[in-house]
């Protein structure tokens, strides 16, 4: 169940995100599913090396390889901080051409390439998230991630969020960094 809930607190965080983006209007929900489908496509990168990371954690604990263990456990976040820095430079240098792959629509091109580079941001953390929650996975330390997954998404992110995309009137830009801030 905690592993469950640290997968699923996440998803669904992002889903009210897109959700609350229709208060905008029309554009902004549309530039909201772009970048929602975005980071949905460049984190099937980090997702399944946690996947594979917990695995071979898991397999060394059981072999009694606790040394070895402890060693491929910083392969998840080398290669997490490598796949969000590269995510990260493709993000900024094609922030005007990312969104031709969904509209043309001119408004919603901008919208997104004024958010992306938030949304950059916190690919480089959504990374490191992912490799983090890969090991807690393999170590059976799911009761960490679950509890501190629902915390630092709706106690800080959603809040923030909400604070900054309505009070503060950042919109788009407010949601994305408030989850960057969570996340981080």
């Amino acid at each position: 169940l905690p592993g469950m809930i640290m997968v699923e607190a996440e998803w669904l965080a992002f889903e009210i995100m897109t959700l609350l983006s229709s208060r905008f209007g029309v554009e902004y929900l549309a530039a909201q599913s772009v970048l929602a489908t975005l980071t949905t496509i460049s984190y099937q990168i980090p997702f399944p090396m946690s996947i594979a990371a917990s695995t071979r954690v898991a397999n060394l604990i059981g072999a009694e390889m606790v040394q070895a263990a402890k060693i491929t456990a910083k392969v998840p976040f080398a290669i997490a901080w490598t796949i969000g820095i590269f995510n990260l430079i493709i993000y900024v240098a094609l922030r005007y051409h990312l969104p031709l792959l969904f509209t043309n629509d001119e408004e919603v091109i901008s919208l997104v390439a004024k958010v992306i580079p938030v949304v950059a941001v916190m690919q480089v953390f959504d990374g490191l998230s992912a490799g983090a929650h890969g090991l807690l996975r393999g170590i059976g330390k799911q009761s960490i991630g679950g509890p501190a997954n629902l915390i630092f998404y709706y106690v800080i992110s959603l809040p923030l969020s909400l604070f900054m995309a309505f009070y503060l009137d950042w919109r788009l830009e407010g949601m994305w960094a408030g989850v960057t801030v969570g996340i981080f």
